[in-house]
């Protein structure tokens, strides 16, 4: 069913265009118009209501409409004009469940002003200037879900303070994450998908992956991950989703995702493994989706 909602938004600007988010990871959106006036979208009980804020609204505009944007759930501020002032308006709307920060100038600094987001599980910090020092204030806030780390300077010396987050799901990392990083992941007993594309991670790092028995969703895409590495893989029972493009597997290494009986999606392109290997997997996995090579 969908609730339906009557939204007073500033008459003669708009704070920016509103859309329905998926409550669920990666949170879909669909655009449904402009905050501005009066608005009455049908919001789906699997959705949750969104802000993308224009850059275009002064310091102090959210303020005066606090009590309408207190009954959105999403908020993205990839187009804003970024400021502590901003940052302060968002911090009163203690009902947010998503946070969009990529490419804004989001610092270490600014973390702490999140700490009153009690229910926020998903930010993403998507080419953002934040550091290991973010790692350990984010640490403290325990609805975290799903971080997005992608192009930040996140570096294997941050992920020790990941494990205190015991509810985390989802974990996009940085390039610079090597072996030694997945070492402390491997505490993170809940996570269910995790991104290590596009980083330094080696067959070794896979011997911990290979420990995470509740992975569903694995990218290993450009990496230096070979034939030995999938070894390690062959008892994540629970995997459904994984992706080798751009990596040193052979058909040999396909070889070992045959126990993968779960398995409903695999990429693998740009590569050496041939049409007969794949011939093979998809034999012994006939469920499984296979796009490549």
């Amino acid at each position: 069913m969908s609730a339906t909602t009557k939204f007073k938004f500033p008459e003669r600007i708009s704070l920016g265009g509103l859309y329905l988010a998926a409550k669920s990871f990666p949170h879909q959106r669909k655009w449904v118009g402009e905050a501005v006036g009066e608005v009455t979208p049908a919001v789906p009980d699997d959705k949750m209501l969104g802000l993308q804020i224009s850059g275009h609204i002064a310091e102090g505009t959210l303020t005066e409409s606090l009590e309408t944007l207190k009954n959105l759930q999403s908020f993205d501020l990839s187009t804003v004009r970024f400021s502590d002032a901003i940052l302060k308006e968002i911090a009163h709307l203690d009902q947010i469940i998503e946070l969009r920060l990529d490419f804004v100038p989001f610092e270490d600094s600014h973390v702490a002003k999140l700490s009153p987001l009690k229910k926020l599980s998903t930010i993403w910090f998507l080419h953002t200037a934040i550091t290991n020092k973010s790692l350990r204030q984010l640490a403290t806030m325990p609805s975290l879900q799903h971080l997005v780390l992608k192009k930040t300077d996140i570096t294997d010396g941050g992920l020790v303070h990941l494990s205190d987050l015991k509810d985390l799901r989802t974990l996009l990392l940085p390039s610079e994450i090597t072996d030694n990083g997945l070492e402390e992941l491997a505490k993170l007993e809940r996570l269910l998908h995790l991104d290590i594309s596009n980083t330094k991670v080696t067959d070794k790092g896979l011997e911990f992956v290979g420990g995470m028995s509740n992975l569903q969703t694995l990218c290993l895409n450009d990496t230096a991950v070979g034939d030995n590495g999938l070894k390690h893989l062959s008892n994540l029972s629970n995997l459904r989703t994984l992706y080798l493009s751009g990596t040193k597997v052979t058909d040999k290494g396909i070889a070992n995702l045959e126990k993968l009986t779960n398995l409903d999606y695999l990429e693998i392109r740009d590569n050496s493994v041939t049409d007969a290997g794949l011939q093979k997997l998809r034999a012994a996995v006939p469920a499984c989706t296979v796009f490549g090579p």
